[in-house]
């Protein structure tokens, strides 16, 4: 800080060298007595390192708090508290930042606003189509169409892929935590897809974890038939296992599995991969939603898989002491 101190004053101190200069160039020229040069040089010496080393510790402390503000605030409170200054100019840069942050303050509460408003839109959206949804039900029940009834299973799982996704800015505010049984979840998981376990003739192997934990129920509900639904859309034949290894739920399917190069990338929000471009229903959202709230709930998820052989994912729960 001292070098940087130094630094900041050159200006100052190049003043004095050259001041001094010009004395003893001077008194050179006219050949005048030097020693009242020399005390002068001495005494303009001595103000200037009495000036620097009076001005330090301000500069010191002013730059210390603002080190603090760069770290503990954010950007746009900087400009409430910066330290007080009788520099002109620099109190003109601290006016002129004061301006730009209200600016800034007054654009992002705009855009805000905006965000809401869609945010409100989809939500109402969300809930007025389930009327309809429950309505079609009735109607294709009635008339006995199997394969119509699997594609409005679908659309209601968009619809609550959007319900959930534009919950998952602040989703800590839906957040209801508490102990409970992990079997319940996963079977009530189970239970929502039963009808495509039945149609896609593929065997459910559930061994009961009698594991309890702490978290929130509806969420992980969420992340279970999300990754149940992954399951389940890219596996033909074969089985899909639900089992307890330690502290991870693991969730195993004998599907086509996903290529080695984009495992990295599968929690990136937007990315379906090979097997999502194969099948244009994906959306890329899911485990991406899914890692999020793990994330925020204090769980884990990580996944393995081979192509041609199947897919694992593991989410990790953290034991109840209760």
């Amino acid at each position: 800080m001292i070098r940087r101190y130094l630094s900041d004053h050159l200006g100052m101190i190049l003043s004095v060298v050259l001041s001094i200069t010009v004395f003893n160039i001077t008194a050179a020229l006219y050949e005048v007595f030097r020693a009242p040069v020399i005390y002068a040089s001495i005494i303009l010496i001595t103000l200037d390192a009495l000036f620097l080393i009076a001005g330090y510790p301000r500069y010191a402390a002013r730059m210390r708090y603002l080190q603090q503000l760069n770290v503990s605030r954010d950007p746009e409170e900087c400009a409430e508290h910066l330290p007080e200054s009788i520099s002109f100019e620099i109190k003109t840069y601290q006016t002129l930042l004061a301006s730009l942050s209200e600016s800034y303050r007054h654009e992002v509460s705009a855009e805000d606003e905006k965000y809401r408003d869609r945010s409100d839109y989809f939500a109402m959206w969300a809930h007025q189509i389930k009327t309809p949804i429950a309505a079609m039900h009735l109607l294709i029940d009635d008339a006995g169409m199997p394969e119509v009834k699997d594609q409005l299973f679908r659309i209601e799982e968009y619809v609550s892929m959007v319900m959930h996704y534009l919950k998952t800015d602040d989703v800590t505010k839906d957040f209801v935590l508490r102990p409970c049984e992990l079997d319940p979840i996963i079977e009530e998981a189970v239970r929502h897809y039963s009808s495509i376990f039945i149609r896609k003739k593929l065997k459910l192997n559930f061994e009961r974890t009698d594991f309890k934990t702490v978290t929130d129920e509806k969420w992980l509900l969420f992340v279970i038939e999300q990754i149940l639904s992954n399951a389940l859309k890219y596996t033909d034949h074969g089985c899909i296992t639900i089992t307890m290894e330690e502290n991870e739920l693991l969730i195993r399917d004998t599907g086509c599995g996903i290529a080695a190069e984009n495992l990295p990338m599968l929690f990136e929000k937007g990315y379906t991969g090979y097997n999502g471009r194969m099948d244009r229903r994906s959306t890329g959202l899911g485990l991406y939603l899914c890692n999020k709230v793990l994330e925020r709930l204090g769980h884990t998820i990580r996944i393995t898989s081979e192509a041609g052989k199947g897919t694992s994912v593991y989410i990790g729960i953290n034991l109840s002491e209760s």
